[in-house]
């Protein structure tokens, strides 16, 4: 069946932040090579235009466009009205259902779509199983991450799991984390609670060589230095500490002689302002540990021919899109052992694990690694390979794509 998807994403990048939701666009375009037609719904807060000018978050959501075209798939932005003394849980449920359906009806009159997916179970999961009502088409949820602590978010999770038509899972995990919401976990029937993640792109072709050249001297890293790369969001959540920490005691060693830079920064949107601080009172890491603008996805693959080795400290992940994307260019990766490295790793020897927040090991794994060539390269090699087999966007998408089709086939149109 040639498939119309309406996708949902409660981030979708924009000109205000032009990052947000990038992993959701990289999933919509993968699908569009697959589909006859897919348009993203990506409902935005409503801002009022006295209040854009005092905080820089609430300007970015007041320059997303409502309506353009991007990378060739149309993108709907309608604004919803956040309700704080009444909840989140209304908001991102009944709330955003109630100001985005009149637009969504409008696109499925001109589009005729033929399913709905929705990127994440609370910010927009909640309201596809009831557009999916409204439009009398299957809707699917993909859990892409945790879900949030907090009663209204629970049941709106709860609502949008029971509801759906099928559910994709990021991980393993966050299977399981449903499961343990329900309290049932023997409900969740496999052709309908599907753990499937992602993926990534493919990493372009690059004069590698010459491009980690270039890269290595704009950070002023010399040869024989070991450069570490981490890529992700600057806050705690994401182990920014653990790997301060980590870096310290490794500068702290006359063994190694490393440098290090963190690409995510964005200081409206984290806490980047606060661990500069850090960075800038400890003398042993003042201008070599670097935390870095968020950049493009080309920018990111740059940084990773640069690397030596990839650090990832991360307290929790849905998947973690930047590990892969490092193990995917061959670059080996250091890892504390949460529930989604060890997924991936799969007990192939693909990632150096190591137990969870454990500095010191962290950094004296780092070490060994930098005193090895050999011991990178064939680490990277394993974890590439992994990577290329089972974490492909365009090959995780076609199975998501078949079993939506198989949905749709035996769709009763439920009102």
């Amino acid at each position: 069946m040639a498939l119309k998807l309406l996708v949902l994403a409660s981030n979708y990048p924009h000109a205000g932040h032009v990052f947000s939701g990038i992993f959701n666009e990289r999933s919509v375009l993968a699908l569009s090579e697959l589909c006859e037609d897919v348009t993203v719904l990506s409902p935005r807060p409503f801002v009022p235009p006295i209040a854009s000018s005092l905080v820089s978050r609430w300007n970015a959501y007041a320059m997303a466009a409502r309506y353009e075209i991007r990378n060739g798939v149309p993108v709907y932005r309608p604004s919803y009205i956040q309700i704080p003394l009444i909840g989140p849980g209304f908001s991102h449920d009944y709330g955003a259902f109630l100001c985005c359906r009149r637009v969504a009806k409008e696109m499925q009159r001109r589009s005729e779509f033929n399913a709905i997916l929705a990127f994440d179970v609370v910010g927009t999961g909640a309201m596809g199983w009831r557009l999916g009502r409204t439009l009398r088409v299957p809707a699917a949820t993909w859990i892409t991450g945790h879900i949030p602590k907090g009663r209204s978010h629970s049941l709106t999770a709860l609502r949008a799991v029971a509801r759906s038509d099928i559910v994709f899972y990021q991980s393993r995990e966050c299977l399981e984390a449903v499961a343990s919401l329900i309290g049932k976990q023997t409900q969740l029937a496999p052709a309908r609670h599907v753990v499937l993640p992602r993926g990534i792109p493919e990493p372009p072709l690059m004069s590698r060589v010459k491009i980690r050249e270039q890269i290595r001297n704009l950070l002023g890293v010399a040869d024989r230095q070991t450069l570490v790369v981490s890529i992700g969001r600057i806050t705690r959540a994401k182990g920014i500490l653990e790997l301060i920490k980590a870096c310290t005691l490794l500068r702290s060693s006359p063994d190694v002689d490393i440098a290090c830079v963190v690409v995510g920064s964005l200081p409206a949107f984290d806490e980047t302002r606060s661990f500069n601080r850090e960075i800038e009172r400890n003398p042993l890491l003042r201008n070599r540990l670097r935390l870095l603008p968020a950049c493009s996805p080309d920018k990111m693959w740059e940084y990773l021919c640069a690397a030596d080795i990839f650090a990832f400290s991360s307290h929790q992940e849905g998947m973690p899109n930047s590990l892969l994307e490092a193990m995917a260019m061959g670059v080996p990766v250091v890892a504390f052992g949460i529930r989604p490295v060890l997924e991936i790793d799969a007990g192939t020897g693909s990632i150096s694990i190591v137990r969870p927040f454990d500095v010191s090991a962290f950094a004296m794994e780092i070490s060994r690694l930098a005193g090895s060539f050999e011991l990178r390269t064939e680490l990277g090699q394993r974890g590439k390979a992994q990577v290329l087999e089972r974490f492909m966007v365009r090959k995780n998408m076609a199975d998501a794509v078949e079993r939506i089709n198989e949905v749709i086939e035996s769709y009763s149109g439920r009102a």
